[in-house]
């Protein structure tokens, strides 16, 4: 899941947003007045107390303004964490319980990502999962969860309101471009699927990583272990992998390049540092990689591990362009934040957030969409390569 910003919200709870985005900035004033260690330790004394009679003034002189502490508090942390980037926030205890119970092995669903752009959500299905099967394609905007709008809603919250008991129902109105909105009614099973899939074909190896979970390195070198020594073109599919683990992405890239490699670069407060490789090399087969619109993250960190060492070359359309690392930080009630911790940099520390990744070579609409586990696909797909 992806963190998302509120929108549609009523008169009083825009009014409330801006007194958040004010206290915001009063925020960041005195962050940046504090000393370093000030800073790290929280607000003083003074700082305190020149919020607190802050927040006074405008629940006491302020129209429409909550007179929930909580509310208020919430408020703040939220528009504070939010004023660095799009992929940062602050979680409610009830909302950061729903994110943990959405990376938990018992949770049910139907196998997608929800992601928040420019103040909508959007559906992003694993491939050949639940919501995929059903005919929610990558992109497609959602409305409505049981007919309940999630307009102002968190990503988190949605995420809980999607999933529920095995068996059960739940139904998701979504758009898909200009559409006309949708209803689709899904059954919910058990969240957990292989991210790595291999086929050995006649003409090529095909391995689907659909995106990468904590099982997906031990997966992935299972598979590589089998494949090294025929020398047949490896092509790696990536098209609509959202990322998932940036641990998990950069050990499988490790499997493609020798100990030692630059795989990419992360900058962060202390300034920009290598990421390399670390496992042993399972595979030195040609490498293709397919990429498209809905590649993100850590499957974009894949790319550019073996794209700049020359270990593959990239086939498809320009992919999402996050090249920004999240990480939550528990406090003591129970509620979180999730902040950006860095920013990925590619092996000759170039960005690419915001951008994406261009393809060394883009495919035909009719290329872009294909199966190629079907061998005429493959073929088409090869004949291309060696044009």
């Amino acid at each position: 899941m992806r963190t998302s910003r509120a929108v549609g919200l009523s008169k009083p709870g825009r009014v409330i947003r801006c007194l958040g985005s004010l206290l915001a900035a009063f925020l960041l004033l005195i962050f940046d007045a504090a000393t370093p260690h000030a800073a790290e330790k929280g607000l003083s004394n003074v700082e305190l107390q020149l919020l607190s009679e802050a927040v006074g003034q405008i629940r006491g002189h302020g129209l429409n303004v909550t007179t929930s502490s909580k509310r208020i508090t919430d408020d703040i942390l939220r528009a504070y964490a939010q004023s660095f980037d799009e992929y940062s926030d602050y979680l409610p205890a009830k909302e950061f319980a729903a994110f943990q119970e959405s990376t938990s092995s018992d949770y049910f669903g139907v196998q997608m990502d929800v992601e928040q752009k420019n103040g909508v959500l959007l559906l992003f299905p694993f491939r050949d999962g639940l919501a995929a099967r059903a005919g929610i394609k990558a992109g497609d905007q959602l409305l409505a969860v049981d007919g309940i709008p999630v307009a102002a809603k968190s990503v988190y919250v949605v995420g809980s309101m999607i999933r529920g008991e095995e068996g059960s129902t739940v139904q998701l109105t979504l758009r898909s471009g200009p559409s006309v909105p949708r209803t689709l009614t899904l059954r919910r099973y058990r969240a957990s699927y292989q991210s790595v899939i291999w086929q050995k074909g006649a003409q090529a190896h095909l391995i689907q990583i659909t995106r990468f979970t904590k099982e997906s390195a031990e997966e992935l070198a299972s598979v590589l272990r089998r494949i090294d020594g025929d020398n047949r073109l490896v092509v790696v599919d990536l098209r609509g992998n959202q990322g998932g683990s940036l641990i998990s992405g950069r050990l499988c890239a490790d499997y493609f390049l020798k100990p030692g490699t630059v795989l990419f670069h992360l900058r962060d407060r202390d300034g920009v540092r290598p990421i390399v490789a670390e496992e042993s090399m399972l595979l030195r087969n040609p490498v293709i990689l397919l990429q498209d619109g809905a590649t993100a993250s850590a499957a974009e960190a894949f790319i550019l591990a073996l794209t700049g060492n020359q270990r593959a070359r990239s086939l498809g359309t320009t992919s999402y362009g996050k090249g920004l690392a999240q990480q939550f930080l528990p406090l003591s009630d129970g509620s979180a934040l999730r902040l950006t911790y860095a920013e990925i940099l590619g092996v000759d520390k170039s960005p690419y957030h915001g951008r994406g990744l261009a393809p060394a070579r883009p495919l035909p609409k009719s290329l872009l969409e294909a199966d190629f586990s079907d061998e005429g696909s493959m073929a088409q797909l090869l004949r291309l390569i060696d044009e």
